[in-house]
């Protein structure tokens, strides 16, 4: 079912609710022009579609496919076992017993052949679940930045707006309270409305974009190495 956009809105306001600047009243939208109206729409539009890739890499995750069980038990396993046979090759090496050192050398190859297999197979499903988390995160720093996007264009729409209809000056405006810890407050006199948030919460988000897609590469090439090395094994 496709998840609409004041759902997906609310979903992370309800996540970030600490950190995320209040919504722009729909009331301060009234007069946008056509053209901000299809700003408004595509940024929309681009919000549902980043969701969708969410929802696809949160589907993708939950079916990856399962390490073997016993998988890191048996590499303890192997390690002992490599020990072992690794002091019978030094000791027919050492007692020039050419028949059981060749017996010997033969087994620690094979050892060490499982040995490489199941450490290749085991990092193999440790970085795709690391690539599938970072994606993730990826995914929802860019839909929390969108948002973010989205209300600042908001706010510029609402600013212009209170501009032109309001009579009461915003310093004058709220309740008792709201005027009360006004006066022991400093206002910013560019920032009448205090919209400013919106701006200053949208270059953290992309800061966290940012961050999150250095992660992913990250993850992206490690995950292709281990690929890499586990093709080898086979």
């Amino acid at each position: 079912m496709k998840l609409k956009l004041p759902v997906i809105l609310l979903f992370l306001m309800f996540t970030a609710c600490s950190t995320m600047p209040p919504e722009i009243e729909d009331k301060y939208l009234a007069e946008k022009t056509e053209p901000q109206s299809k700003t408004i729409f595509a940024l929309e539009q681009r919000i549902i579609d980043k969701n969708k890739e969410k929802q696809a890499v949160e589907k993708k995750t939950k079916e990856q496919a399962k390490l073997p069980a016993g998988t890191e038990d048996e590499i303890k396993l192997l390690e002992k076992e490599n020990d072992i046979i690794k002091d019978q090759v030094y000791l027919y090496e050492k007692n020039k017993d050419a028949v059981n050192l060749e017996v010997k050398k033969s087994q620690l190859a094979e050892n060490e052949s499982k040995l490489a297999k199941k450490k290749a197979l085991l990092q193999f499903h440790q970085s795709e679940k690391k690539l599938f988390d970072t994606e993730l995160e990826l995914k929802n720093a860019e839909l929390a930045q969108y948002i973010a996007e989205l209300n600042v264009e908001k706010s510029k729409i609402a600013a212009a707006y209170r501009d032109k209809n309001e009579q009461v000056k915003p310093e004058e405006e709220g309740n008792f309270f709201t005027k009360l810890t006004g006066k022991f407050s400093k206002k910013d006199p560019d920032d009448k409305y205090g919209y400013k948030q919106h701006a200053e919460y949208l270059e953290k988000k992309k800061q966290e974009t940012s961050k999150a897609e250095t992660d992913f590469r990250e993850a992206e090439r490690k995950f292709l190495d281990a690929k890499l090395t586990l093709d080898k094994t086979k």
